[in-house]
């Protein structure tokens, strides 16, 4: 009883999340948004026994992504004044696309036949998981953490200020 209580709590906060990211002016508070709708699919995936996916939510999304949002927004100061949304066309277009949306997932899952089986408790996935990035999946494992670092300092390098002496020598080149 109790269990369906929280779900529904953390249901509410991923909508609610979800909710401020679409409907925020300001860039920060769509960031806190993400922030809520990013840790509640984090708590769902807990409660559906998936381990494995909860912690990589948290590991990738909040503390990576989420992260990433944070510091573009500290080094592109100059967003603060401009208004995100100029015209009343986006939010119209964004909620008669979420209610098409919403319609046909609930027409689906209406007309969807499910079956009913008893299910043991899960066993945790994370060692079988954990034992494959570093066996079988070395590879990929890496060159996507590589691709990662790469990016970082692309990152880093467009968004550092440029010296007087950059400019003059890019300007005699």
């Amino acid at each position: 009883m109790i269990g369906g209580f929280i779900w529904f709590l953390f249901a509410a906060m991923t909508l609610g999340g979800g909710a401020l990211v679409a409907t925020s002016k300001n860039i920060l508070h769509c960031a806190f948004g993400l922030l809520a709708a990013l840790l509640g699919v984090c708590v769902m995936y807990a409660f559906l026994g998936a381990d494995f996916l909860a912690i990589a939510q948290v590991v990738v999304y909040v503390g990576g992504i989420l992260v990433l949002v944070l510091f573009g927004v500290m080094m592109t100061h100059r967003l603060q004044a401009r208004s995100l949304r100029e015209e009343i066309v986006q939010p119209l277009a964004a909620f008669g696309a979420a209610v098409l949306v919403f319609a046909l997932s609930v027409i689906v899952i209406t007309r969807q036949v499910w079956p009913v089986q008893e299910i043991a408790d899960p066993e945790p996935t994370t060692r079988a998981i954990g034992r494959a990035f570093l066996t079988t999946h070395l590879f990929p494992f890496e060159f996507a953490s590589i691709l990662l670092l790469v990016a970082m300092m692309g990152a880093a390098m467009i968004t550092r200020e440029r010296k007087v002496d950059d400019a003059e020598e890019d300007a005699g080149s």
